[in-house]
């Protein structure tokens, strides 16, 4: 995907992770915790809402800013992520970590929700797509610069 398009629609995923996040939360809100003593403790849920959108802004607004330093005609692709071939042995380690880093978090992020599986899989997913979203435009805008 071109640059501007890419960074659309890797702001979407955001909201929709972001999104997703709200609705699963709000679940959990209204019907309680199973095995939770202190049910008044989900009163402070809103609360993440407000965290989580300041965290959206600053997030979007972030690669905003770091795709500057892209080229307009650059092409950004998410399967690069998974291509290993002709990387350095450091390189290949990175990678793979990242790869496996994003997999545990959004094995947390199923957890966070998982008495609703709709929600908890939406959420999952959503994140592990931002996170590839993420890492492939932190790399475009490396090469950008020369680095």
């Amino acid at each position: 995907m071109k640059k501007w398009i890419f960074w659309t629609v890797m702001c979407v995923v955001s909201l929709l992770n972001g999104g997703f996040f709200g609705g699963a939360s709000f679940q959990a809100m209204r019907q309680g915790l199973d095995g939770v003593d202190n049910q008044a403790a989900l009163i402070f849920i809103p609360f993440l809402w407000v965290v989580a959108a300041f965290v959206l802004i600053l997030l979007n607004g972030y690669t905003l800013i770091r795709g500057v330093s892209i080229k307009r005609e650059q092409i950004i692709c998410l399967t690069d992520v998974f291509r290993l071939s002709g990387l350095s042995g450091r390189a290949k380690a990175g990678r793979i970590t990242f790869i496996v880093a994003a997999i545990l978090l959004m094995l947390f992020g199923y957890g966070l929700f998982a008495g609703e599986a709709l929600w908890a899989v939406a959420y999952a997913l959503s994140g592990g797509a931002l996170l590839l979203f993420l890492y492939a435009w932190q790399g475009a805008a490396i090469r950008g610069a020369g680095g």
